[in-house]
């Protein structure tokens, strides 16, 4: 129990007592009587006030919180009493992974009436969290004193990839909208390997798809139309190593990239192919078959909102040995990974021929923005030019690498934190849309 202002008021009120008492030299004895009052005053109303059984209050909002967004998180409040009250409700939050707004909720309860009590909060990791108790203060009859009552509501609320993002998307998508970025539909009629239709020649069409049988059939020349071929499997590799341990712009690369999967997996399967998973590190971690669906779908969320990074060396020869033995058609291949040395990047290069024989693979990298911000600096003493030195090396080394692959086959795509989402899917759009596949 706690008291209230106006039981403060009323206990200042005595001063007045006491002072006229003083004018009759009974001061004393009024301030007993009147402290005696208001400690009755004080009791009763914590005995005549709301008993805990006579609020009812539960959670009433969704399980699932996105990452770096700002969710609610609501409460069902049910007054049973035949008097108004007034409440304060305080979650016990895992504060450290979470950025509370408005942690106490303040609100009067008409009788009989339900009310939606909420906060704001904004999840910093993904996993699954802990909710445990809420406290409630509950305002006396008389208003001098708040009963305070602890319910347990233990719930687990899992935080995932941007799900918000992904839904803004599956939208653009859906209604066929250029992405702002790459500008390019999700699909273009007459490119690709599936056979579509056929149409008559026109000036600039390639001869190539030319169709003599039906040429010779309807005297006219005719052309075979193409559309890019459906059920294909498309492999997302993840390196959860070091490379992935480092933050860009505040947030961390492997949220980053796994915010990307999620929309290319999404892209995929409503384009009609197969989407898989594999996430790597010291070995195979986990992985997940080619397949399409909203059951997929989950399988997918469910293996991706939990997984950390770590500080080890990934070992890519592991990782895809196993995709050659499971994967036996021409697919194409997503790696989100990076290196921090030359040594790193050639042990990669060395393994890529294992996958990149019988496969389209791509390798997308988010670019060092530190690195080129540093490199990019006026030089304005000894450790400057240094500094400066050493980034720009770095950087050459990179564009080397970058270009080496290039040149190995491996489509190697190099963007910045901001704009990866929208490469992943605007390089698979392209893959897709070409006739080598």
């Amino acid at each position: 129990m706690s008291i209230t202002r106006r039981f403060i008021y009323l206990l200042s009120l005595g001063i007045i007592f006491i002072g006229l008492g003083g004018l009759i030299n009974n001061s004393l004895t009024i301030f007993i009587v009147y402290n005696l009052i208001c400690a009755g005053l004080l009791v009763a109303d914590y005995f005549i006030s709301t008993e805990e059984s006579s609020i009812i209050i539960e959670r009433c909002s969704e399980e699932r919180l996105s990452i770096y967004e700002k969710e609610v998180v609501c409460f069902q409040v049910y007054n049973k009493n035949d008097y108004k009250i007034y409440v304060e409700i305080k979650d016990e939050v895992p504060d450290f992974h979470f950025y509370i707004e408005d942690k106490i909720m303040r609100g009067e309860i008409m009788p009989h009436e339900k009310k939606i009590f909420k906060y704001f909060v904004t999840p910093k990791k993904r996993g699954a969290f802990n909710f445990g108790n809420v406290h409630i203060k509950c305002e006396g009859k008389l208003k001098f004193c708040m009963k305070i009552f602890k319910v347990n509501l233990n719930k687990e609320y899992k935080v995932y990839p941007n799900l918000k993002n992904l839904r803004k998307y599956k939208l653009n998508i859906c209604n066929n909208r250029l992405l702002k970025q790459g500008q390019r539909n999700l699909k273009v009629i007459g490119k690709g390997t599936s056979f579509e239709s056929l149409r008559e020649y026109v000036t600039g069409d390639d001869y190539r798809k030319i169709n003599w049988k039906a040429t010779a059939r309807f005297n006219k020349p005719i052309i075979n139309r193409y559309e890019p071929e459906k059920n294909q499997h498309v492999h997302i590799l993840i390196d959860t190593g070091k490379p992935m341990s480092y933050t860009v712009r505040g947030y961390k690369k492997l949220d980053m990239v796994i915010n990307a999967a999620i929309v290319l997996s999404d892209v995929v399967n409503q384009n009609g192919d197969k989407s898989a998973l594999l996430l790597f590190n010291t070995k195979v971690d986990k992985a997940v078959l080619p397949g399409k669906g909203s059951a997929h779908r989950s399988k997918i969320l469910e293996t991706l909102y939990h997984i950390n990074s770590t500080n080890e060396i990934s070992n890519y020869d592991d990782a895809f040995y196993y995709l050659k033995k499971k994967e036996r058609h021409r697919s194409i291949v997503f790696i989100f990974t990076d290196f921090d040395t030359v040594e790193e990047a050639e042990n990669m290069i060395k393994m890529l021929p294992i996958i990149s024989r019988n496969n389209v693979v791509i390798m997308m990298l988010i670019r060092n923005e530190s690195l080129e911000k540093i490199g990019s600096q006026k030089v304005i003493n000894e450790e400057g030019l240094f500094n400066k030195g050493v980034a720009l090396e770095l950087l050459n080394e990179r564009s080397k690498i970058i270009n080496l692959l290039n040149k190995k086959g491996i489509f190697c795509v190099e963007c910045t934190g901001e704009n990866f989402e929208y490469a992943v899917v605007n390089k698979y759009i392209q893959i897709k849309n070409q006739t080598y596949l």
